[in-house]
Parts: structure tokens; C-alpha cells; sequence
């Protein structure tokens, strides 16, 4: 074996790593865009299902208020923690999310809907009909309203003694002089404002960490898009190194891989990554080839193609200078790139033609040698 031949060898096996890695990254990519698929539809109907409800003018008017809340309720915090009143002031708004979320079921019929998508996703829900799923919702509704009821009379019944006790507390030491009046009624007032108008802030929070997960989930799978091209477009440089050799074009085997990534790199590019990672379509091609001199004798030869993908197929002409080779798992669009002739398949000699010719079972190619 021959210096060239050796190094033509060792550029097809670099060749053949990368493209191997580049099979990876799709099949990496792959995986990831089938969960972002599912999970971006899933957000485009939670947007559907919610589009209707007033998410946004109640996330805005529970921001206002919770902060005239705080502003106005300070120092009935303040009865629990003289330096930090604003820790105080937080468990009371975790506490009161809790109440929205467990009461926006029954005052919004698209919670109910954004609920009754959720349960049909889960694969543990496959068997249910929509009676029972629906029958599930109502369940659910109604214990959650009952329980956010109770547990949001007993916070603002908390905030009404507080507040009630600041006041008692003001006239024993002369701090006023009118007794419990209708501005003492305000945090009361404002922290029910703050639970209705708090019923789709969950819902905000679980929207904005689904946006996110999808967008990682894009970030992601365009990483290994464009590993998969940078590997592609190395491995076929590499091949084009090693057909620089002397190399036999009798003997190089080549993987699935590198048909692959000629298949790709001369079909889609990373403008659709999605077409570009994709799994490519196998198909069974046929070249026809009538070989003849230029007298238009029928030649018997033996005859190996490469295709543009890189596959081969070979066979000998019969007493009518005809053969046709048979490409079987090559890719759509594929062409013959080159013919190599020989007497026979033991003839190391041979004669080649670098031109392009169509794969179709019905067209025949009538090749003259001089």
C-alpha cells in the first residue's frame, strides 16, 4: 500500500468520525424539537384558552393594589416584626395567591378550560372520558372554593382583628381620638381586592416559566443544528481531501453516515433547521446505462457508478452494451457523478467518466467510448 493510499485511507476515516458525530447532533436535535413542539403547542393553547380572560388588567390592578395594601397596612405588619415589616407582609401575599388560586376555578370558566387541557395531556388521564374529566373539574372547583374561602375569611379576619388591635392600641396612648372607622377598614378592603384580583397570577407565573423552558428548548436544539452542520461540512471536506489521493475507488466503504451528510449538505441548509436535521427519506434508485463505441457496437464491460451521495453500485453491461444498477437506500434527487469502466472486475485498470447523468428506472444513458 502506497504512501497516498494511506493517507487518502486516513482522511476517509475522519471523514466518516464527523459525519458519524453529525448523525448524533441530529439525532440529539431531533429529540429536543419534538419536546418543543409539545411544549410550544402547549403554550399556544394555554394562550388560546386564556385569551378571553382579563389576565393582564387583573395582573395590573393586583400590582396597584398590593403595594397600596403594603402602603396602608404597614404598620399592622408592623405588630409582628418592628424591623422587617415587609416578611410579614409577604406570607400574607403568598397566602393570599393561594386563596386567588383556589377561587379563579369557579369565577372563570377559562381556568376551568386551561384545567380540563392539562388533565387530557397527562398520559395518566388516557383512559378518562370527558364526562368523567369533566366530572373531575366540578370536584375539583368546588373543594378548591370551599377551601379558598374559608382560608381567605380567616386571613382577612386575621387583618380585621390587626387592625382593630392598631386602633385600641393608638387610643390607649392618645395617638387619636375617634374609635374604629371606615379608613380602618382599608387593608381589609384592599387585600380582597388584592385575592380577586390576584385569580390569574399563578397562571402568569407558570406562563412565563413555560415561555422560558420553550425558548431554552429552541436555544438548544439550534446548538446541535448547527453542531450537525459544522461536522457535516467538515466530513465532506475531509472526503474531498481524501479524493485528492491516489485512492482506489474500488475499495473505500462508507458508512450510512457520510451519505448522509452529502444527502444534506446538498439538499437544506441551516435557514430551516428543522428540514435540516430531519430524517432523511430512503428510496431504491435505478441507473440505466447503454454502453457502446463510436461505431455504436455494444461493449461488454464492467461498470461501478458513485453517486452524488457518495453510493456505489456496480454490475457488467450484457451483449447489448446494457445494465442497469440498482441504488438501494440512496436519498431523493440523488445522481450519478462518475463511471468507472473496466474489461472486468478483476482489471485493476480503468477508464473514468466524471459527467452527470439522472436516476430514473425508465431513461436509459447512451455512453460513448472513443
Amino acid at each position: 500500500m502506497n504512501d497516498q493510499l494511506i493517507r487518502a485511507n486516513k482522511e476517509f476515516q475522519v471523514a466518516d468520525a464527523l459525519a458519524s458525530n453529525a448523525s448524533k447532533h441530529a439525532h440529539s436535535a431531533n429529540g429536543i424539537l419534538e419536546t418543543y413542539k409539545s411544549e410550544n403547542g402547549r403554550l399556544t393553547n394555554w394562550k388560546s384558552i386564556m385569551s378571553t380572560a382579563p389576565v393582564m388588567a387583573f395582573a395590573v390592578i393586583f400590582i396597584i393594589v398590593s403595594i397600596g395594601e403594603y402602603l396602608v397596612s404597614k404598620e399592622i405588619y408592623r405588630e409582628f416584626n418592628e424591623k422587617w415589616p415587609w416578611a410579614i407582609a409577604i406570607v400574607f401575599f403568598v397566602a393570599g395567591l393561594f386563596v386567588s388560586e383556589f377561587i379563579v376555578y369557579k369565577l372563570f370558566g377559562q381556568k376551568r378550560a386551561w384545567k380540563k387541557y392539562e388533565l387530557k395531556r397527562d398520559p395518566n388521564n388516557n383512559s378518562k372520558t370527558n364526562d368523567e374529566i369533566d366530572y373531575s373539574i366540578k370536584k375539583i372547583t368546588n373543594n378548591y372554593f370551599i377551601f379558598g374561602v374559608i382560608l381567605g375569611l380567616l386571613i382577612i379576619a386575621a387583618i380585621g382583628f390587626l387592625s382593630y388591635k392598631r386602633v385600641q392600641g393608638e387610643l390607649a396612648a392618645g395617638m387619636r381620638e375617634t374609635g374604629f372607622g371606615i379608613m380602618d377598614f382599608m387593608p381589609v378592603i384592599l387585600y380582597i381586592i388584592e385575592i380577586i384580583s390576584g385569580a390569574f397570577i399563578w397562571y402568569l407565573i407558570k406562563k412565563t416559566g413555560l415561555s422560558i423552558h420553550v425558548k431554552k428548548l429552541w436555544k438548544k436544539f439550534s446548538h446541535f443544528a448547527t453542531a450537525c452542520n459544522r461536522d457535516t461540512a467538515a466530513s465532506i471536506k475531509k472526503y474531498q481531501d481524501a479524493e485528492r489521493e491516489n485512492y482506489d475507488p474500488f475499495k473505500v466503504q462508507l458508512s450510512d453516515n457520510v451519505h448522509t451528510a452529502f444527502y444534506r449538505n446538498n439538499s437544506f441548509t441551516l435557514d430551516n433547521k428543522e428540514k435540516y436535521v430531519s430524517v432523511p427519506t430512503k428510496m431504491n434508485d435505478y441507473f440505466n446505462i447503454h454502453l457502446i463505441d463510436k461505431d455504436g457496437t455494444p461493449l461488454r464491460r464492467h461498470i461501478t457508478i458513485i453517486t452524488d451521495y457518495k453510493f456505489t453500485a456496480s454490475g457488467s453491461t450484457n451483449a447489448e452494451g446494457k445494465l442497469t444498477l440498482e441504488i438501494e437506500g440512496t436519498f431523493p434527487s440523488d445522481s450519478c457523478k462518475r463511471i468507472f469502466i473496466r474489461q472486468s472486475a478483476d482489471t485493476d485498470e480503468f477508464i473514468s467518466i466524471n459527467e452527470e447523468y439522472d436516476l430514473d428506472v425508465d431513461k436509459w444513458h447512451d455512453v460513448i467510448l472513443g
